[in-house]
């Protein structure tokens, strides 16, 4: 297939510093390289192209992994969005070095997408890094949408994306409690050519820490903790690293200001973690990285820490406590932290390119044998509509407590996250939700405040959620 883009424009900087004009054309040729690798979308090219091109730096990243992972992430990015042809491009300078920027078309997704390309101040060896995501033209200016007509682009949308082999999963388009739309596309199992249904249980990844965080503010209403207790009140900070952990409030928890850093090991015992007492060893390698409420960073171990809390509080496990006073109450019947060697019925595995196999690959060896505070659960596009309505209507928690969750708190530096869920959007559409993310999978829950809409997108291969959401997004803005 003849592959076609248009070539990347060049810029030479100025004085005070800046690059020559011959660097800058070094620069956008080297992207121009880049581009070309990842649209022959083969393995051997992309491969060649990571390590003779990327820093020493980045290729001996997370444990001497890097190249492995860039040239998966590269791979995987390749396969689904196809050709990609550049619009504009531009070299910016930064304290490190220049990044190269620029907006891609993919036709296979029907989307643009901002290319970045993260250089060093080297003449070899240069790229520190690359991230492609997301970024659809805006359209408010255009005609605004009838309910109706919006809810007619979202269908023809993810139907299109999932037969061009981009959408697998699973979709849910609600005005309050009222499902507007639902679908489901693609497989289950690929092994066995199970399709996925309305009813099948996805991996829902971090999203699982929204019901950790209402656990939380459950037991707050009760008047069994408060907010502004110490962490320290319900963790023996002897079983912890490094830092004063007695600063951290449980709103610093909630809202990722905690400084909790992210700990080592699990990867090493995830196929044995089952419950809570399983990680009590990871303990001691969770440290302190800055004084809490001072900035925003996001910790997978603090919402492990909620976790367990929620134990030391109740008497109970996690997992029970979260079937009986979160899924129960919000009749979320299809949802749960399942042991993954264990057959549940209706579960999709996730699916990716995987370096090590050559070919579209289960992740099933790449994650723990059972999901838990953090991450990891199982759910479905009807029983996330149920979660959002039982929040909204005080189900779960209160109202008013509901609000403070679901409010940002720029007070502890956390402009975009309240407690136990992200807020976008701006002052006219407000998103909130959570999302999850890991290989093959991806997953989003947003409440669109003022608009009334709630979205589910659950989708087991690749990034299927993503562009799904940012269209949505994006038609969102017309209405």
């Amino acid at each position: 297939m003849k592959r076609t883009f248009i070539a990347l424009s060049l810029l030479a900087f100025a004085s005070n510093g800046s690059f020559a004009a011959e660097n800058t054309l070094n620069h956008n040729k080297l992207a121009d390289t880049f581009l070309t690798a990842l649209n022959s979308q083969k393995l051997s090219n992309i491969e060649n192209f990571v390590v003779s091109q990327f820093s020493k730096d980045a290729l001996s990243r997370w444990e001497g992994t890097g190249k492995d992972r860039y040239v998966g992430y590269s791979m995987n990015k390749a396969l689904y969005l196809g050709n990609l042809e550049v619009l504009d491009s531009k070299l910016e300078k930064t304290d490190n070095g220049l990044q190269h920027i620029s907006t891609v078309y993919s036709k296979n997704i029907d989307m643009q997408y901002r290319m970045v390309i993260y250089f060093n101040n080297e003449q070899k060896h240069a790229i520190t890094g690359w991230y492609i995501g997301e970024n659809p033209k805006d359209t408010s200016h255009l005609s605004k949408l009838s309910d109706d007509r919006f809810v007619e682009e979202v269908k023809s949308y993810s139907t299109r994306l999932a037969n061009n082999g981009a959408f697998s999963g699973a979709i849910l388009l609600a005005k309050g409690d009222k499902v507007l739309f639902s679908a489901a596309h693609g497989l289950a199992s690929r092994r066995y050519d199970v399709p996925n249904n309305l009813n099948t249980k996805f991996q829902i990844g971090s999203m699982n820490k929204m019901f950790t965080s209402i656990a939380i503010l459950q037991l707050v209403q009760q008047g069994k903790m408060s907010l502004d207790d110490p962490m320290t009140k319900y963790i023996d900070s002897r079983l912890l690293g490094e830092g004063d952990f007695s600063k951290i409030k449980i709103k610093h928890l909630l809202s990722h200001t905690s400084g909790i850093g992210n700990g080592e090991g699990f990867n090493a015992i995830q196929n044995k973690v089952r419950s809570l007492k399983d990680i009590i060893p990871l303990l001691p390698s969770i440290d302190t990285t800055f004084e809490p409420g001072s900035r925003w960073r996001y910790s997978n171990n603090g919402m492990m820490l909620l976790g367990k809390i929620i134990e030391n509080v109740t008497g109970e496990s996690y997992f029970d406590y979260i079937n009986k006073h979160v899924y129960a109450k919000a009749d979320m019947r299809n949802s749960g932290s399942f042991d993954l060697d264990v057959p549940v019925k209706n579960t999709a595995r996730n699916y990716w390119f995987s370096v090590e196999t050559g070919q579209i690959t289960e992740n099933l060896m790449f994650q723990s044998v059972k999901g838990g505070p953090a991450g990891g659960g199982y759910s479905t596009v009807s029983d996330l509509h149920k979660f959002a309505i039982a929040l909204q209507n005080g189900k779960l928690i209160s109202k008013s407590l509901a609000q403070q969750a679901l409010s940002a708190k720029p007070e502890l530096n956390a402009n975009n996250w309240g407690y136990g869920f992200s807020i976008r959007g701006d002052e006219e559409n407000t998103i909130i939700g959570h999302n999850g993310q890991h290989l093959g999978m991806t997953a989003r829950l947003n409440m669109y405040k003022e608009k009334g809409y709630i979205l589910v997108v659950l989708g087991n291969y690749e990034s299927s959620a993503w562009p799904v959401i940012a269209k949505v997004n994006q038609l969102m803005k017309r209405l």
